[in-house]
């Protein structure tokens, strides 16, 4: 028997709780990249990736330069078009939906504001875009000014501000338009030292008190070990780990993670009685949980560093 419409939309709202029903036990994956791939120029950048992010989380895009992170986020952001594969918001297939439609919002590292408006009216830009007329918009501009610590610089010009203060305006500016998800590309790569973690612990504020969905991207491991909730670690296109920095730190996937941060080192041997022995020559031992084979053991830095057995 053929299904009512009122059967077929249950059916369907139905599906897409499901769907986005993962990442661990009942909590809400708020994003769901579904074997992802993006081809540019003939050259693959993205080979079929597949990543959740859950509700109020703060995920970090962690990995060397060219390995597709900044692709990533501009097709989620609807930036750059997708080869195959899905991405799904609050359950929703945004796949073909225009950038402007899809409750994203992208912070860049050069920012983007318009040096034509003022402060205050590059932060009620996406206000504007609502139709809320100028004297809402610019009064609760000064509110997203204030919670970015700029309050009564709204009638400067860009031109008048320095690089912190200008990627505080952008930020404010992604806060007016009220996101299902902010998108972060490297936002403080510019900015100086002392400055970057003055925004890091802006950014990690602002995420609390608006219950935002965060993905960051960065090369910088302090700033993705520090910020985020997980991390996820990408090479090639792909996303080999995630999880959080305690458990990608102690628990590397393999040895390009582990090699990624540095200083440990891998020891072929074999394993017989609970006794890993190297096979290296060195005559090497350690005690193991393991079964009788042959494996890659990764000794760590501070293991090295100290000279004790581990």
């Amino acid at each position: 028997m053929e299904k009512t419409a009122i059967e077929k939309a249950a059916i369907e709202k139905t599906e897409k709780a499901a769907i986005t029903r993962s990442v661990s036990g009942d909590s809400y994956a708020k994003l769901i990249i579904d074997r992802l791939s993006v081809e540019l120029n003939r050259s693959v950048i993205l080979d079929d990736l597949t990543l959740q992010v859950k509700e109020h989380e703060f995920l970090s895009l962690l990995g060397p330069s060219g390995c597709g992170k900044s692709t990533l986020l501009k097709s989620i952001g609807g930036i750059v078009p997708v080869k195959s594969g899905a991405i799904r918001l609050d359950g929703e297939l945004i796949n073909d939906k225009p950038s402007y439609r899809r409750g994203t919002v992208i912070v860049f590292q050069d920012m983007r504001l318009f040096p034509n408006m003022s402060v205050a009216e590059n932060v009620a830009y996406p206000l504007r875009i609502k139709g809320i007329k100028k004297s809402d918009r610019l009064g609760k501009a000064e509110e997203y000014l204030e919670h970015v610590q700029l309050s009564g610089l709204g009638n400067r010009r860009i031109s008048q501000l320095s690089g912190g203060q200008q990627q505080r305006v952008a930020l404010a500016r992604a806060l007016a338009a009220e996101p299902k998800l902010l998108l972060l590309d490297e936002p403080f790569s510019s900015l100086d030292e002392n400055l970057r973690g003055d925004m890091r612990q802006l950014v990690k504020k602002l995420h609390r008190e608006f219950g935002m969905t965060t993905v960051m991207v960065t090369h910088d491991r302090q700033e993705a070990l520090s910020m985020a909730d997980r991390v996820a670690i990408m090479f090639s296109g792909k996303i080999v780990q995630t999880g959080t920095p305690e458990m990608i730190l102690s628990s590397p996937a393999d040895e390009r993670v582990s090699g990624y941060f540095g200083g440990n080192r891998y020891v072929h041997g074999i394993v017989k009685g609970g006794v890993f022995t190297a096979l290296d020559g060195s005559g090497q031992s350690w005690c193991v949980s393991l079964e009788d084979g042959e494996y890659d053991l990764m000794i760590r830095a501070e293991v090295l560093s100290s000279g004790t057995d581990s």
